[in-house]
C-alpha cells in the first residue's frame, strides 16, 4: 500500500486523477468494510468534483450558511391551520419561536427583506421577495415563487407558477429546508380510561428519572428510552445531493 510522504505534494497541489488512483488502490488492499465505504465516497467525490465542481460549491455555501440562516433550529417547518374561519401559519422561522400568524389577505411573504415579507429570513440565497404562501377558500395553500434567483422546490420539483401544498411536502428556499403540514382536520377524542388516569397519576408521584412501571407493559422495552443515532453531516449532504440530481 502506498502511502504519501513529506515529498510527494501538498493536497491542494495534487491532481484529482492521481487521487483517484490512489484510492481505487486502497479499495484493492483494505478489508475494513466501514473505510472501504469513506474510500467509495471519497472517489464519488472527486468524481463530482471533477464534472460538477459548481455543485459541490452549492454544497459547501450550503453547509456554510445553515447555522447563520436559523441557528438552533433543528426541525423549520411551516403548518397551515385553519380554525373557526380563522386562517393562520403556524411556524417556528420567525425569531426562532413557534407563533400563529395571521394575515388579513391570508398570504405570507417568505424573504431577506425584513420590511416587506412577513417571514424574514437572513439566508443570503434567499431573494428579498422569495415565494408567497397564499390561502385559497375551499381549496389549500398554495406556494408561488416571486421570480426568485435561486427558484423554489417541493419535493425536488422546481415550482414554476402556484403549486397546492400538502401535508407533508418538502419545501427548499434558499438554504432553507423545511416541512409543510396542513392542520385543516380535527377530531375530538375519547375520555381516557380508568387505567390510564392510574398509570398518569402513578407517572406524576415518581421522582424525577425513575422508571415507572406498567403491567400491561412489563418485559416490553420502553420507546422513549431508545437511543436514535443522529443524523451525520454526510448523510444531510447526501441526501442535497440526491434532490439536486434528481430536479
Amino acid at each position: 500500500m502506498r502511502l504519501f510522504t513529506p515529498s510527494q505534494p501538498k493536497l491542494d497541489m495534487i491532481n484529482a486523477n492521481f487521487l483517484a488512483e490512489y484510492s481505487s488502490e486502497l479499495l484493492d488492499t483494505v478489508e475494513n468494510t466501514e473505510l472501504k465505504q469513506r474510500l467509495g465516497l471519497y472517489q464519488l467525490f472527486l468524481k463530482l468534483y471533477e464534472h460538477h465542481r459548481g455543485l459541490l460549491d452549492e454544497i459547501l455555501n450550503l453547509e456554510n450558511s445553515r447555522g447563520s440562516a436559523l441557528p438552533g433550529m433543528m426541525f423549520p417547518y411551516i403548518q397551515g391551520v385553519v380554525l373557526n374561519r380563522q386562517i393562520y401559519l403556524t411556524t417556528n422561522l420567525r425569531d426562532g419561536t413557534t407563533q400563529m400568524l395571521s394575515q388579513p389577505q391570508n398570504t405570507w411573504i417568505i424573504g431577506r427583506d425584513s420590511r416587506q415579507v412577513t417571514l424574514p429570513i437572513a439566508d443570503k440565497r434567499l431573494s428579498r421577495c422569495h415565494a408567497v404562501i397564499r390561502y385559497v377558500d375551499h381549496q389549500g395553500f398554495y406556494l408561488t415563487d416571486l421570480n426568485s434567483s435561486n427558484g423554489s422546490y417541493v419535493n425536488g420539483e422546481k415550482v414554476q407558477r402556484s403549486l397546492l401544498l400538502k401535508d407533508g411536502d418538502r419545501v427548499r428556499l434558499g438554504s432553507l429546508t423545511l416541512v409543510f403540514l396542513s392542520g385543516n382536520e380535527s377530531q375530538s377524542m375519547e375520555n381516557l380510561s380508568a387505567e390510564m388516569i392510574e398509570r398518569l397519576s402513578l407517572a406524576e408521584s415518581l421522582p424525577s428519572g425513575q422508571p415507572q412501571y406498567c403491567a400491561h407493559c412489563a418485559g416490553k422495552p420502553d420507546s422513549t428510552s431508545v437511543k436514535r443515532p443522529p443524523v451525520t453531516a454526510l448523510e444531510e449532504t447526501m441526501t442535497f445531493m440526491r434532490d439536486k440530481f434528481s430536479m
